[in-house]
């Protein structure tokens, strides 16, 4: 009985072994979904992801502590990949594929909007989909699109995106602006017409009353300022 016994032990033996040297692609999943919930818990019910699968046939060292990341170049969002590496007791990193998928509110137009037009809140309408399938500028926060101007028009129904929108002018052309010209010990408040478009923090030039042009800085409220 006891030589069965050693018998059976010593033939489990090199099993045992070869499961000890081998990385457990279990524990990769495991770290991977942790650093997924994670990142993704801000969402709550709204997102969801789908790890790739490993070839089991991957044969890597053991490792203490894995290190999960975002592959270089990949989003949190759609088709993406993770970077695990081992960060003690081997050197390996392989990528493992996950699907993730976030619904999210987001606004399109009500109806064709034409370029120059100031976007009210009429205008808009909220929808709701997965990011992923959505342009990476769509605008998320209907308090990003009121009051900004439409670059060239948006159709009826199309995704609002910050880069098709423009802040309005903190300044526009040939209104009266007053100008804010300060210095070493000094500050002098007039008045001039603007001779352009300008949004804040922009350079535009200002004809003054006794027609001399000076430029300066855009600020907020149809200010110009000027700094000697």
């Amino acid at each position: 009985m006891l030589f069965r016994l050693l018998l059976a032990l010593l033939l489990l033996c090199p099993f045992a072994l070869a499961a000890e040297s081998r990385q457990s692609l279990e524990a990769i999943n495991d770290a991977a979904t942790r650093f997924l919930s994670a990142q993704l818990d801000s969402y709550g019910p709204r997102a969801s992801f789908q790890l790739g699968r490993l070839d089991n046939r991957l044969n890597l060292a053991p490792c203490q502590k894995l290190d999960v990341q975002l592959a270089q170049g990949n989003r949190l969002i759609g088709n993406t990949s993770l970077r695990i590496s081992c960060g003690k007791g081997a050197r390996w990193a392989v990528n493992l594929p996950a699907a993730i998928s976030i619904q999210s509110d987001y606004w399109v137009s009500a109806r064709a909007l034409p370029g120059g037009y100031e976007i009210t809140e009429n205008d808009i309408e909220k929808r709701t989909a997965d990011l992923a399938t959505l342009p990476a500028t769509v605008i998320v926060d209907f308090t990003q699109a009121i009051g900004r101007t439409v670059i060239g028009g948006i159709p009826a129904a199309a995704p609002l995106r910050s880069d098709l929108l423009r802040a309005p002018y903190a300044v526009k052309v040939n209104e009266y602006v007053k100008v804010l010209a300060s210095g070493q010990g000094f500050e002098v408040a007039s008045e001039g017409r603007a001779l352009g478009n300008a949004n804040e923090g922009q350079n535009v030039s200002v004809k003054m009353a006794t027609g001399a042009i000076v430029q300066g800085v855009a600020r907020a409220s149809g200010t110009v300022e000027i700094r000697y």
